[in-house]
């Protein structure tokens, strides 16, 4: 109801159908004022909120289209609070705007190819960004920096695409060395969040060590082997291999360094796209997009300290 009453309150905004050749779309759109509203509905800040992060392959244009809908609708769908996007092109961050006014776009770059952090505007709140190029790159690579906030929980938040293909190990391996040392440099009392498209392979990581508190998503949530593969031509036919080896690669990963308090705690991680965009016979991307789920818990002092740590240590288990 009180969104109702917050939309009726709003002075521009409203409800628009958006026809695109496919079926419309009903969109609710957004203006500051509504915001404030609902911010004054909501009684207090989230306890929990839900993290994204996908390479959208706008650089295809087989389907980008309804593939793109397919995108917006999953990131809705699972009411994503935070979405780190890689891979947008100019016509495919025009109708992301379109489709997911709910959010805040704050991006790398508007031309080429780029990357893209959405903030959730009834959740998170944008203070700042920065963009941090990589001087190495001849991709037009860089690592964009958001600062936010969820009620009082500070966020650093660090979305990047790393430089692609074999050929370029060593300007990736500087560029995440790089990332490594921005993550290193944000205050103790902000949670960190680093991830994207790394473009890394295993034996590239194994010579990059992230500062040890930081923590590899996957491997902190179980390494579970369903989960491990984010370009997997094996299961994801979007790109066609020759030949019957298929690769697939960790490429995508996700990062965490939370604060002393309040302490941000992984509970789940997944993998979203693994069904076909309707209407198709393309998956929504050649990446499986990455889903976290966090908790938001407060401690009443820092004695136990050590002990909420061990709660977002990464498994050993194989």
């Amino acid at each position: 109801q009180w969104s109702v009453n917050a939309f009726l309150e709003a002075r521009s905004g409203g409800i628009k159908i958006l026809n695109d050749g496919d079926e419309p779309e009903v969109v609710v759109t957004f203006d500051s004022q509504m915001v404030s509203v609902l911010s004054a509905a909501t009684e207090k800040p989230p306890d929990k909120f839900c993290f994204i992060t996908w390479n959208i392959d706008g650089l295809d244009d087989k389907n980008l289209k309804k593939r793109t809908k397919t995108i917006a609708r999953i990131i809705e769908r699972e009411r994503a609070d935070i979405v780190f996007l890689q891979e947008l092109v100019p016509k495919t961050f025009t109708y992301l705007e379109n489709l997911l006014p709910q959010f805040v776009f704050v991006v790398g770059d508007t031309r080429d190819y780029f990357t893209a952090t959405l903030l959730r505007r009834t959740t998170v709140y944008f203070d700042a960004h920065n963009i941090v190029p990589f001087e190495n790159t001849v991709m037009g690579r860089n690592l964009l920096c958001v600062e936010a906030h969820i009620g009082d929980v500070k966020l650093n938040l660090l979305n990047t695409h790393l430089e692609s293909t074999a050929e370029h190990s060593k300007e990736r391996v500087e560029q995440l060395t790089l990332a490594f040392t921005n993550m290193k440099s944000c205050l103790p009392s902000s949670t960190v969040i680093f991830g994207g498209d790394l473009n890394i392979r295993d034996k590239e990581m194994s010579s990059v060590h992230p500062p040890s508190n930081f923590f590899d998503l996957w491997e902190a949530c179980g390494r579970r082997p369903e989960c491990r593969w984010t370009w997997d031509t094996e299961r994801n036919t979007n790109k066609e291999m020759p030949g019957r080896f298929k690769p697939k690669c960790r490429f995508d990963r996700v990062f965490l360094r939370s604060a002393e308090s309040p302490l941000v705690k992984p509970q789940h991680f997944g993998l979203l796209g693994l069904e076909k965009a309707p209407g198709t016979q393309s998956f929504p991307s050649d990446h499986w997009g990455i889903i976290v789920h966090f908790e938001i818990v407060k401690r009443a002092n820092d004695s136990a300290s050590s002990q909420s740590l061990s709660l977002i240590r990464p498994s050993t288990s194989k």
